[in-house]
């Protein structure tokens, strides 16, 4: 008849997330131990936290294709403001030669606006500029029925123009210069006006 085995807790420290209870049977005295251990219960999640690990590592890095679109992306934005950038560069640079341009013109201008004689207006003539070379200007100059007031068509070409920007330059002008009417037709002038004043008057 077999003896009968004394069976005694064994409490197990929990490891990796698992719990549980061992068991051990003690036999009588002089026996041999003879230990009988049951499986102790570990959750599911303990034995996937590994592969989630793993999982989570391999999300975390750049696949080839991302790192491709992101160049691209790079390389796109890259050329656009670089593009930007230079059309920057020429609109301020077309902007100073336009100002430079204008200063000639106003120069040239000033010495149609000096000349006191009306041939000589007409006939033109040449001027040194500053930043455009050798400016020739000419006048086409028409009375008006006002006293002392001219149209005047001005013309100036320019023998080095600044890079982009045309030669030649016109423009119309409606000048007061008392100096460039003659007298007979001042005085004409004058009393067709005073005639239509009178007669303006004379219908009331």
């Amino acid at each position: 008849m077999s003896a009968k085995r004394s069976l005694q807790k064994v409490e197990v420290p929990p490891l990796g997330g698992c719990t549980g209870v061992a068991i051990e049977a003690r036999p009588p005295k002089g026996g041999t131990p003879a230990p009988e251990n049951r499986p102790t219960h570990c959750p599911r999640s303990t034995w996937s936290r590994g592969s989630r690990d793993h999982s989570h590592q391999r999300r975390a890095a750049f696949t080839l294709v991302e790192v491709l679109i992101a160049v691209a992306i790079f390389a796109m934005t890259s050329s656009v403001l670089m593009s930007a950038f230079v059309n920057a560069l020429l609109a301020r640079e077309s902007a100073a030669n336009y100002d430079l341009l204008n200063a000639d013109i106003r120069a040239v201008r000033m010495q149609l606006l000096l000349e006191p004689n009306l041939e000589d207006a007409e006939d033109g003539d040449e001027y040194e500029t500053l930043n455009c070379g050798e400016a020739s200007w000419q006048a086409q100059i028409t009375p008006t029925n006002v006293v002392d007031l001219f149209q005047v068509q001005f013309n100036i070409r320019f023998s080095q123009p600044p890079e982009g920007l045309p030669a030649d330059y016109s423009e119309m002008l409606y000048l007061l210069r008392p100096t460039w009417s003659e007298s007979d037709e001042r005085s004409e002038l004058l009393q067709d006006k005073r005639e239509a004043l009178q007669d303006s008057r004379g219908g009331f």
